[in-house]
């Protein structure tokens, strides 16, 4: 697993000691730092990059709660405390835990696996969405099964009467949703309309001309009510 850098944010010296006995026992949690306030907390937070604060709420000046409302939401906050009527609140920032002092080291270690999990799951998510950024795809129905297909795979969409056919390099797919849906689907820029039946990757275009366009070794037309629009992007391609 990967390093966690941590801090204590803790005002009573039995607990913030027991705290740091607990974190000494994991290799990948690295503790970076204590505190018995808030006061001076947003130095180490601008300057180190801290995953996880073990927090208390009843703090001289500024109370956790307050705190972890002011702080990134990307750093993870485990509640510590000695009153339970703060447990509502905790959960309503979404912090990863609530524990009651005196913390035992089950509830430690059940705290800290309930981290990890929801640390995991945020960076598979973060590497979805990455994944979809840097190669963005759909899911079509066909066949009775869904379709995932990278989007700078296709070639054409065509509407056939009630279904849609999609076109790719090697092979084509039928689904049953109308032309102007799927377009509705698709991010703009990446697309064209260049007829009522045809919908065309505009990276794809080979070549064209008044009343057409080539797509691999398919001759597309161009319709009259479409035409000024797909020149006017075409030619904008051209320097």
């Amino acid at each position: 697993m990967a390093v966690i850098n941590c801090i204590i944010i803790e005002d009573e010296l039995p607990a913030s000691i027991l705290l740091e006995l607990h974190i000494a026992k994991f290799d990948f949690l690295d503790l970076k730092g204590k505190f018995s306030s808030v006061s001076g907390v947003q130095n180490i937070l601008k300057t180190q990059k801290i995953d996880l604060i073990f927090l208390d709420i009843n703090l001289p000046g500024k109370s956790g709660i307050e705190f972890a409302r002011s702080i990134n939401p990307e750093t993870a906050v485990i509640f510590t405390t000695a009153y339970t009527e703060y447990a509502v609140e905790g959960f309503e920032l979404e912090a990863v835990d609530y524990i009651l002092k005196p913390i035992s080291y089950e509830r430690f270690v059940k705290a800290i696996n309930k981290f990890s999990k929801t640390r995991e799951l945020n960076e598979i998510v973060l590497l979805a969405k990455k994944t979809e950024a840097e190669n963005p795809f759909i899911f079509v129905k066909c066949e009775r099964k869904m379709v995932k297909f990278f989007l700078d795979e296709i070639d054409y969409f065509e509407s056939q009467g009630n279904y849609l056919m999609i076109y790719t390099e090697t092979n084509s797919y039928k689904t049953y949703q109308s032309i102007s849906e799927m377009e509705e689907r698709l991010p703009e820029g990446l697309f064209c309309r260049i007829h009522r039946s045809f919908l065309v990757a505009i990276k794809k275009v080979n070549n064209f001309k008044a009343n057409s366009l080539q797509i691999g070794n398919k001759q597309l037309p161009i319709g009259r009510l479409y035409s000024s629009a797909v020149f006017s992007l075409l030619n904008s391609y051209i320097k």
